[in-house]
């Protein structure tokens, strides 16, 4: 664990949460107890060793508990009293970094965060009864990741479900866009009405399904600072995310 040698809180907080990839297994934890696969799925450039490091540094510093799962292997990690203290810093780091700091690298790019990130944002008392099913197309996606470009969002009650293989569903609306462009959007930094007009996003299919995708998503015509959800919204289906299968099991739970 990195020490700073001074007894001022900053820095005795700091060593604690402001070591590589902590903020991030916090904002993690913000959404409710996760499996190790969880988390590894949420930061794919992290190391197996890494995430096992730093799980232990902050289980040793109370910042979360670690327990085994009530069925099969594993364990669960889920925040403490002092690790939810952390969340309004995670909420403050978030408003930060759209104001302050909107550059998105090309190695930002990936679409499987933006669907799952998108999901876990959709409020659940506003879901339409019935279901929506939206079919996306990106393009402009990295060549590592060309096996992510369509994906289908499943919009229904109780919670909503992305697939990155087609569900068998009928399709009510696609969205065509360019990957980069979807993501400024999805944050508010790019308005949807010039994406449009730019041919960097276009909708085909049912009016009143894409009513419901962006109000759901909260696509604004305009640029807008979003106020973005670090809480759990329902009870955890621990272990998947609702993770595509063959992406569950490159992460089985340590």
């Amino acid at each position: 664990m990195l020490r700073y040698g001074q007894f001022c809180p900053v820095a005795k907080t700091a060593e604690i949460l402001a070591d590589r990839w902590t903020p991030l297994i916090v904002r993690e934890l913000c959404f409710g107890p996760c499996t190790f696969g969880d988390l590894l799925f949420a930061m794919p450039l992290i190391s197996r060793t890494m995430l096992a490091q730093r799980l232990r540094e902050m289980a040793d510093a109370e910042v979360i508990s670690i327990e085994p799962k009530s069925q099969g292997r594993g364990h669960l990690y889920r925040l403490t009293s002092a690790g939810e203290d952390f969340r309004p810093i995670i909420e403050l780091m978030s408003a930060w970094g759209q104001r302050w700091n909107q550059t998105i690298a090309p190695e930002d790019l990936n679409p499987t965060l933006l669907m799952f990130g998108a999901r876990r944002q959709i409020e659940r008392t506003e879901l339409p009864s019935g279901r929506t099913v939206i079919r996306f197309e990106f393009r402009g996606v990295p060549k590592a990741k060309a096996n992510e470009r369509y994906w289908w969002l499943v919009i229904h009650r109780p919670e909503p479900e992305v697939c990155l293989k087609n569900p068998g569903f009928e399709v009510d609306a696609v969205v065509s866009a360019d990957l980069a462009a979807f993501i400024r959007v999805a944050l508010g930094y790019l308005g949807l009405r010039e994406a449009l007009a730019r041919g960097l996003v276009g909708f085909s299919g049912g009016k009143s399904a894409i009513a419901t995708l962006c109000g759901l998503l909260r696509l604004a015509d305009e640029p807008v600072q979003k106020r973005w959800r670090f809480t759990p919204q329902a009870p955890a289906n621990l272990g998947t995310l609702h993770r595509p299968a063959a992406m569950r099991q490159s992460a089985n739970a340590a």
